[in-house]
């Protein structure tokens, strides 16, 4: 199969697929493809929503999909040519691993085989891209967790995960906007609120956002509070 592919998921929408898989590159591309489209858009856009490796464009009903399709895929096509590799700074987000906010991280030093604190050394040590925005407004999935930091999902999730709670699960990382039940692995909790719909942007994260988690302690996390 040949990337980029251009199809129609129903008379309003497009979709753009960089790839199959979840990589750096194909996001990059999807980010730079909705700065372009949303910088210049053409008549009948309503807007695009990105996802790790394709981006779905939406349009008005009254507009030539036809027409749409193939600008929308010489769009791409240049994109794919000029591999924009624009890197941005890590945005710096605190975290406290303490196992009364981490309530998960026994479960996954002994999954794992490691200490609480080879666990914490591991997931500050990398610098995530947030890959998108979904699951519920503001929860960002970022990536790519080191390889002996992948745990798989829970069996059973948990019914209710604390606002701002820090987890993992497979080869992601990401962060709870809200309280709402989850099926992945907690392991601290920013005092950040990565949703506010009283602010503009909404979400404290966007797509193509680069993260580092900075380690707290429980009384500076307290400190937010």
């Amino acid at each position: 199969m040949s990337f980029p592919r251009i199809y129609s998921i129903h008379d309003q929408a497009l979709t753009i697929e960089f790839s199959q898989e979840i990589s750096e590159e194909s996001n990059m591309l999807v980010i730079a493809f909705q700065h372009a489209i949303e910088s210049a858009p053409f008549k009948g856009f309503i807007e695009s929503v990105p996802a790790y490796s394709s981006i779905t464009i939406y349009v008005d009903v009254d507009c030539d999909l036809s027409a749409i399709k193939e600008e929308l895929l010489n769009l791409s096509m240049q994109l794919t040519a000029e591999k924009n590799t624009d890197k941005k700074n890590s945005i710096i987000i605190p975290v406290c691993y303490d196992p009364t906010l981490g309530f998960d991280l026994p479960w996954v030093a002994e999954y794992l085989h490691c200490s609480a604190e080879e666990i914490i050394a591991l997931h500050i040590q990398q610098i995530y891209r947030v890959y998108m925005i979904g699951f519920i407004p503001g929860f960002p999935y970022m990536g790519i967790l080191p390889e002996k930091l992948q745990v798989p999902r829970k069996q059973t999730p948990s019914m209710k995960i604390p606002m701002g709670s820090v987890a993992i699960a497979g080869k992601q990382t990401g962060i709870y906007p809200a309280e709402v039940p989850g099926g992945w692995h907690v392991i601290g909790r920013t005092p950040l609120k990565m949703f506010d719909k009283t602010k503009e942007p909404c979400s404290y994260l966007n797509a193509g956002d680069m993260v580092q988690f900075k380690a707290i302690a429980l009384e500076e996390f307290n400190q937010y509070t």
